[in-house]
């Protein structure tokens, strides 16, 4: 496979990916709605007569799954969100070592491996200056989004190091943030939405990009 179709590979696998996320939640998200319209209902005919102690036994699962629904439907929209960008991270470090591949066939695969090493471990507006200083590659629109997508950034990092609060590290680099030291970072439906928008403009304006570089 020639590398610029390692490239468009590397692109329809992320918008794949986002799709498959957000299909996910949509489905996880009917299914708690289901259970829940039909939940007393099924109590009620549940009740009508005696039940064997592995009927009750099941009915007792079915109550506490009752009680957690509204927990559950809260954690399944940080468990997307944190997948979201563990696979943005993931498309942007393929990128960039297809790009090298592209661009600077000649560069020695141990240096181009500790390159894309480095990459990897950078923040997300790092690894956009690094794009543009070795390709040339700019992206106006996810520039004028890239506070709004670093702040995504930061949320990610504080979920997974810091039970979702707050810290220093979050307000020195989301300055405007009207967050508090040791407030919870709460990932409900509507930040959501506005991740799956964040991440489909990052995609299309690389993609954009990449298409014009090839021509």
């Amino acid at each position: 496979m020639e590398i610029l179709e390692y490239i468009e590979k590397n692109i329809h696998d992320f918008k794949r990916d986002t799709l498959n996320i957000e299909r996910f939640l949509n489905d996880t998200r009917a299914s708690y709605s289901f259970f829940q319209a039909n939940y007393s209902d099924i109590l009620k005919e549940f009740n009508r007569k005696e039940r064997s102690e592995e009927e009750i036994e099941g009915m007792e699962i079915f109550k506490s799954l009752q009680e957690s629904v509204c927990t559950y439907q809260s954690e399944i929209y940080k468990l997307c969100f944190i997948n979201l960008i563990a696979r943005t991270d993931a498309f942007l470090n393929d990128i960039a070592k297809s790009i090298y591949l592209w661009k600077k066939p000649d560069l020695q695969e141990e240096k181009r491996e500790k390159i894309i090493l480095r990459f990897s471990h950078s923040s997300f507006k790092d690894k956009l200056e690094h794009l543009k200083k070795e390709f040339d590659l700019t992206f106006p629109n996810i520039e004028e989004w890239e506070s709004s997508i670093v702040e995504l950034f930061s949320t990610r990092n504080i979920i997974l190091h810091n039970n979702g609060l707050v810290n220093e590290t979050y307000l020195r680099i989301n300055g405007n943030s009207d967050l508090n030291l040791g407030d919870k970072r709460v990932v409900g439906e509507e930040y959501l939405k506005f991740t799956f928008v964040l991440i489909i403009i990052i995609a299309k304006s690389i993609e954009e990009q990449i298409h014009v570089k090839m021509s």
